[in-house]
């Protein structure tokens, strides 16, 4: 076959006039989803948790210092020690009114009450 004979073959054959550019116009996240929000609005992958530790180390005393915050997605899991119960339930209820909490996982915190 020579470039004639495929010319002729090609002919009935409609190309389209435009190529439909596929690929995205951004890669990534229109905004940067709560828990991966860091402490001045970066992307940060452990930013709830640091926010988390953050707003703790400014609401509450000497309690908190015995804790370890870890993050799972948008769920912040607590371990370590307390003194009191209302403690656990005060700290609980300072990281659910953090942007971007859904739930805390307490299983790891042991809660030793003084004598």
């Amino acid at each position: 076959m020579d470039g004639s004979t495929i010319a002729t073959a090609l002919r009935g054959i409609s190309l389209p006039q435009q190529l439909v550019n596929t690929k995205p116009k951004c890669w990534g996240f229109a905004s940067i989803p709560p828990e991966r929000t860091g402490l001045h609005g970066e992307y940060d992958y452990y930013g709830l948790s640091k926010r988390v530790s953050h707003y703790l180390q400014a609401n509450v005393e000497n309690e908190f210092r015995r804790l370890k915050i870890r993050q799972r997605g948008r769920v912040i899991i607590l371990s370590g020690q307390l003194t009191f119960p209302y403690q656990l339930r005060r700290i609980v209820d300072l990281v659910l009114s953090v942007n971007g909490v859904d739930e805390v996982e307490t299983d790891g915190v042991r809660v030793s009450e003084a004598c």
